[in-house]
């Protein structure tokens, strides 16, 4: 397994259960295929260089997993379904 960093960008605009819903929903998708997440980093809400759904903010979190990299659309179609995450993106850590 291979170490990635997973970047989510939360509409900032929703209640704080909501927010903390969607991320433990992403959390339960990991844990659900049995990766391990590693480091979770919360940055709150910081300003975006572009607008995204005519919001100017996005509550940014970043976790460090390790998964199989042949998981990954997996991973992305199930993150995807959650509407209040609007962007997120993986990078591979060497």
């Amino acid at each position: 397994m291979k170490t990635y960093e997973l970047m989510l960008i939360v509409n900032p605009n929703i209640s704080e259960s909501d927010r903390t819903s969607s991320i433990e929903e992403t959390k339960k998708i990991i844990e659900k295929f049995s990766w391990k997440i590693k480091k979770e980093d919360v940055w709150w809400e910081k300003k975006m260089a572009y607008k995204l759904n005519n919001s100017d903010k996005g509550f940014y979190i970043l976790f460090e997993i390790e998964i199989d990299w042949k998981e990954l659309k997996t991973i992305t179609k199930e993150i995807n379904l959650n509407k209040n995450i609007w962007r997120h993106m993986f990078v591979a850590n060497d």
